[in-house]
């Protein structure tokens, strides 16, 4: 399948089903015939319409496998999950360096499932998401580096058409909404500014910034200031 067709087709989509079966042509034109697709942070203010919890959203692994990864905790060291978030671009599973000796042993025992030569996608969202595409596998004359770029587009395009798809709620749930004043009530605490010298600033009384700063943090479901302010700076609400 060519990545225009592709692209027109996934636009299209009515399901996730009719999603899902494109992409696994596509991937499967391209040597790949097992993927994961997952959410690794931030994930709480998203409800998919899917079997699976966070950080697993959909798994295509052998069933085996995916009982026996479950059974053993291997969500826990994982360095697929674990790295994704801090990586930009596409990486080969092969190609991760300094891993434990745990970790090793966690790979060794992937290739012996059937999840040989792994390509995984990060994509990084503009609220402080980061979603995970990870290829897997058991051709050993596939040639990962010749479509990785490919891989690439499909991840992505495959993302959009599915947040679009299988998300509850879409429309409000990923993102909190501050109104004006609480954002500016919280951009002045993170430049360690009071109540009453929020007041002073904005010409309004110090219970008024106060309502404010209370309202941002029941938004942000933060106990403290610093945490909303953190949780705020995350989601890209407020820039200090």
């Amino acid at each position: 399948m060519r990545l225009l067709d592709f692209i027109e087709q996934t636009n299209c989509a009515a399901t996730p089903g009719e999603l899902t079966a494109l992409f696994k042509t596509a991937i499967s034109d391209r040597g790949y015939n097992r993927f994961a697709y997952g959410a690794l942070t931030n994930y709480s203010q998203y409800k998919f319409k899917t079997p699976f919890q966070p950080p697993a959203v959909i798994l295509e692994y052998p069933p085996d496998w995916v009982e026996y990864y479950f059974d053993k905790g291997y969500e826990n060291i994982d360095p697929i999950i674990s790295r994704t978030p801090v990586m930009r671009w596409p990486f080969l599973w092969n190609d991760l360096p300094h891993l434990s000796q745990e970790q090793r042993r966690f790979m060794d025992e992937a290739k012996e499932a059937g999840l040989g030569g792994g390509v995984c996608v990060p994509l990084h969202g503009p609220f402080g998401d980061t979603f995970a595409m990870s290829y897997g596998t058991d051709h050993q004359d596939v040639a990962p580096r010749e479509v990785i770029d490919q891989l690439h587009v499909i991840a992505a395009q495959f993302h959009t058409a599915f947040l679009r798809l299988a998300v509850e709620d879409q429309e409000g749930s990923p993102l909190v909404r501050l109104t004006p004043r609480e954002t500016e009530c919280l951009i002045w605490t993170a430049r360690g500014k009071s109540s009453w010298d929020i007041g002073m600033i904005l010409n309004i009384s110090e219970h008024t910034a106060s309502f404010h700063i209370k309202n941002a943090m029941a938004k942000l479901q933060s106990s403290t200031r610093i945490l909303a302010i953190v949780k705020a700076l995350r989601m890209g609400l407020i820039i200090p």
